[in-house]
């Protein structure tokens, strides 16, 4: 005898979740590029100011 059963719906969609991760990571990235880009104008400040003095 065959019994018929309905499938399940898929977890999740691969492609949202690789956007969503993606997103993530550039997000991080351009984060670490602020922080980096004003450390480097603290110091350049500082040694200009250490110059003067």
């Amino acid at each position: 005898m065959i019994t018929f059963t309905k499938k399940t719906a898929p977890a999740q969609e691969p492609s949202k979740g690789q956007d969503n991760r993606f997103e993530q990571i550039r997000k991080t990235a351009k984060e670490q590029h602020k922080a980096s880009d004003a450390d480097a104008a603290l110091r350049r400040k500082a040694a200009q100011e250490d110059r003067l003095v």
